[in-house]
């Protein structure tokens, strides 16, 4: 049997979909086995055409995401430096260059890269000693730097790449 045949005819296409909020689903019906979740969340990549997919070590296939790919869900204050807990359970540093705020003054930042990342209520909540607001607006002080995320009119666009 030629392996290309095994394929002919299947699609990378699903009908799962995560929303803006973070939760799975199956069309419309929700996905909550927590280890599937996890999994779910663990997976998140892109492929070579840069749509995202889920993909783990044996496979991988095409999901609609509504939101953002990866939530901060923690920090951690080190001096000057910002530890983040992310949603796939992966730890980060924030890259200050990166930060930015949605018209709904919620901050997002890359990971892995140039994947975006919503800080979640949680995570704002312990920013709070660093978070500052002066008359030029919002600023996080680290260290000595003011770092003031600009309002982006897409947060889930990179930041650092030039259109």
């Amino acid at each position: 049997m030629d392996p290309a045949s095994f394929l002919e005819g299947r699609s990378r296409e699903t009908k799962i979909r995560r929303d803006s909020q973070g939760r799975w689903f199956l069309e419309d019906d929700p996905l909550e086995h927590p280890n599937l979740v996890r999994a779910f969340d663990r997976w998140i990549d892109r492929a070579e055409d840069g749509r995202y997919c889920l993909k783990n070590d044996i496979n991988w296939a095409y999901f609609t995401l509504e939101g953002p790919p990866f939530f901060v869900r923690s920090v951690r204050l080190e001096g000057d430096k910002v530890a983040m807990s992310l949603s796939d359970d992966s730890t980060e540093q924030l890259d200050p260059a990166t930060l930015r705020q949605g018209s709904d003054g919620a901050l997002y930042c890359n990971v892995r890269g140039s994947m975006a990342a919503r800080f979640d209520r949680h995570a704002m909540q312990q920013l709070e000693p660093v978070l500052q607001q002066d008359d030029k607006g919002v600023y996080l002080a680290l260290g000595q730097a003011r770092i003031r995320p600009p309002v982006a009119s897409d947060p889930l666009a990179d930041p650092t790449r030039s259109a």
